[in-house]
């Protein structure tokens, strides 16, 4: 006996459909009104609206339809909106933690090495803290008033560097040539004391303020006493136990993707971590020598000038010209005169920079970091522009890991292409 099959009769979309649509008037006019309901209660309760909840909101309304292409896209620019506001909002309390990781991701190359010969991490890693303890607190002790009385007399001296260079060139055989084409002394003095000296005070007092600006912020951070606590422990747990802390990172990458990112990493560390440790060596190398060697020429505010020849050292090319202009203005306000000690200190700041830049920098950082001087100088005026002296600091470093993840971008579209070409080739026959 034939078994009869039963054919089940398919509904029509529309009658299985779970999204009831209006259709009546009244159910749009409903609809209408508890919009403008909604809108009226989110307008009375505006003092109580969050991030939060607006983010909360959108992914309420928007994840039934997460396979949309537009919905998705909103929730991605929301969240990451959403985690802008918050890392903004609560980069007060996320400072010692950054901070602690920055220490340890210099660090790290250091207790590994020391690790190599048979040393336990943790004890390298707290040998390593509390000499970094013993140091930050004797600069504290013995340098903090130094640092801070210099500051001050630099801020009060420029004024008195302004009016001698005023002098100077009004003194000058300077304006003896100016006068043989019609600019007379008195105009020229005007002009020096109206528009150009103001706006070279400005420059400078900004430079400074600007440049010590992180040693105030970094002073009154390390001088709350649940900081100068937390800061070390926070370091010492994060250097000790750095590897796990990376493997963790890795392991929250999917795992299709996680050998790429692994790679990329990698990539990034060689080219940061070189430029940063290198760096860092470099400008406390720096900051002693232009201090020591300014104290031997005789140059006021040594103290000063050496720290802020290292904070400059950060930036290439801009750094090194005002740090030439502002010691020579310094010079010529220590030395009485304009010729000799401004030509002692160009000539020593340009010896130090050639030795800086051709004989320790390549032996220390190695290669160059792959930036052309175009975009450099780009960055350079882009980061400065929206961060101001923090962003002259984290210019090529944040351009380096633009440069590389572009790069690798390219990389991995090169290799889609080929794998897809490679695919249509061989599915050519078949057809």
């Amino acid at each position: 006996m034939a078994k009869t099959k039963k054919i089940k009769k398919l509904s029509p979309p529309s009658e299985t459909s779970d999204v009831i649509v209006p259709h009546s008037p009244f159910e749009v006019l409903l609809l209408v009104a508890g919009i403008v309901l909604l809108m009226l209660l989110l307008y009375t309760m505006q003092t109580l609206i969050s991030p939060i909840l607006i983010l909360g909101a959108i992914l309420f309304l928007l994840y039934p339809l997460r396979e949309n292409a537009v919905a998705k896209n909103i929730m991605i620019l929301s969240s990451i909106l959403f985690l802008l506001w918050f890392f903004q909002t609560i980069e007060g309390v996320l400072a010692p933690f950054v901070l602690s990781l920055f220490l340890a991701y210099l660090l790290h190359p250091v207790v590994t090495q020391v690790e190599k010969i048979g040393v336990p991490r943790w004890t390298s890693a707290l040998f390593i803290i509390l000499c970094m303890l013993a140091i930050v607190i004797l600069i504290l002790l013995v340098g903090l008033p130094r640092i801070i009385s210099q500051f001050e007399g630099i801020l009060q001296a420029i004024s008195v560097i302004s009016t001698q260079f005023v002098e100077w060139v009004l003194d000058g055989r300077y304006i003896k040539a100016l006068q043989k084409y019609g600019i007379s002394s008195e105009q020229l003095r005007n002009m020096l004391t109206t528009s150009f000296i103001p706006r070279v005070e400005d420059i400078l007092s900004g430079l400074l303020h600007g440049t010590f600006g992180i040693v105030s912020g970094l002073q009154a951070l390390v001088t709350g006493l649940v900081n100068i606590i937390i800061i070390p422990f926070l370091t010492f747990y994060m250097l000790k136990d750095f590897p796990l802390v990376r493997h963790r990172f890795k392991m929250m990458v999917p795992r299709n993707r996680r050998n790429q990112s692994v790679e990329f990493y990698h990539r990034v560390d060689e080219i940061l971590g070189r430029y940063i440790r290198g760096t860092t060596i470099i400008a406390i190398f720096d900051t002693v020598a232009v201090t020591i060697g300014f104290w031997i020429i005789g140059i006021g505010y040594p103290l000063v000038l050496g720290i802020m020849s290292g904070l400059l050292f950060y930036i290439p090319y801009f750094g090194f010209l005002t740090m030439l202009v502002v010691s020579a203005l310094v010079a010529s306000l220590s030395m009485g005169t304009m010729s000799l000690p401004v030509i002692t200190t160009v000539l020593y700041l340009g010896v130090l920079h050639i030795v800086e830049n051709y004989v320790i920098s390549p032996k220390i950082i190695g290669g160059k970091i792959g930036l052309h001087p175009v975009v450099l100088i780009l960055s350079l005026f882009v980061f400065g522009y929206f961060l101001g002296f923090i962003g002259f600091l984290i210019a090529i470093p944040a351009s380096a890991i633009i440069i590389v993840s572009v790069k690798e971008w390219e990389t991995n579209r090169r290799e889609n292409n080929k794998t897809l070409k490679a695919e249509e080739e061989i599915s050519e026959p078949l057809r």
